[in-house]
């Protein structure tokens, strides 16, 4: 190996050799594992090298910038996190399952780079976010939902602000609940007792306050031959489908909205429940 070289000076070389030599391994996903084979070859070549870094580390690096996220790539689907946000380029939070709120160490390397990966982000659900559509928001693989901001919204300098919530489905029980002071058990079967007679309530709270946690379990009392039709936005939260012997034993259809600037292909939740008197008996 030769003298050790800035890693993002790397980065642009090294995406600069491949765009001009294999192009399609960084458009194509099938061909990304192809991409790490390109990119060592180069590194070997040239003889580049980064301080502090392996050269099977600035592999990894130099993939995750180049066909993954960057830093957000460990925690996008992990178990171990609920939430993912971004206040700016360099000050990055993660919640844990537990609730608790680490600031992360790392961040991207400036205002641009946090918007390109943000946009990466974004494009699996072909919403686009730039100066002139500066809000945008979305799904992910991994039932996850995004929302971003970037200037003029938000401060140019900062870059771009993201909100990542990771929906990881469990089985929620009763006990559960109860552990969490979530509700009574008198509250819980009150509630219950709405949801077999067909009496319609809210659930309002803040942002992980058990909202999703309390309805997940609430709908796991409803018999099987009662209809459940779910309207959600962007992303699913509730997974009712039961299944016995490998048959699926209730009757359950879920749906998402998918917004669109264009008329043709918006579908709101609106629309959803329209088509929701279609499949309810009351």
């Amino acid at each position: 190996m030769g003298h050790d070289t800035d890693f993002w000076q790397i980065l642009s070389l090294t995406r600069e050799h491949i765009s001009e030599h294999y192009a399609a391994a960084l458009t194509d996903q099938d061909k990304h594992p192809q991409l790490r084979s390109y990119i060592q070859k180069f590194l070997r070549d040239f003889g580049y090298s980064a301080e502090g870094l392996t050269f099977e580390a600035l592999t990894d690096k130099l993939y995750s910038e180049m066909a993954e996220y960057s830093i957000l790539t460990p925690y996008l689907g992990s178990p171990d996190y609920e939430e993912l946000n971004i206040n700016g380029w360099n000050d990055i939070a993660v919640t844990r399952l537990d609730g608790s709120i680490v600031k992360l160490e790392e961040h991207f390397h400036d205002p641009q780079h946090s918007v390109d990966i943000v946009k990466r982000l974004l494009h699996h659900s072909s919403m686009i976010i730039d100066n002139a559509t500066p809000l945008a928001q979305g799904h992910l693989p991994n039932n996850t939902r995004i929302a971003a901001l970037k200037a003029p919204v938000t401060d140019e300098e900062r870059g771009i602000s993201v909100s990542i919530r990771m929906l990881h489905s469990q089985k929620f029980t009763r006990d559960m609940l109860l552990e969490k002071e979530v509700a009574t058990n008198e509250m819980l079967d009150f509630l219950c007792a709405c949801i077999r007679y067909g009496t319609p309530f809210i659930v309002v709270g803040a942002t992980s306050s058990g909202k999703t946690t309390l309805l997940n379990y609430l709908m796991t009392t409803i018999l099987n031959n009662k209809r459940t039709y779910t309207i959600e936005s962007g992303s699913r939260e509730f997974s009712l489908i039961r299944e016995e012997n490998g048959k699926i034993v209730n009757n359950v259809v879920h749906t998402l909205s998918r917004p669109s600037d264009n008329p043709a292909y918006d579908i709101s939740q609106e629309k959803l429940v329209v088509y929701a008197l279609r499949f309810i008996r009351t």
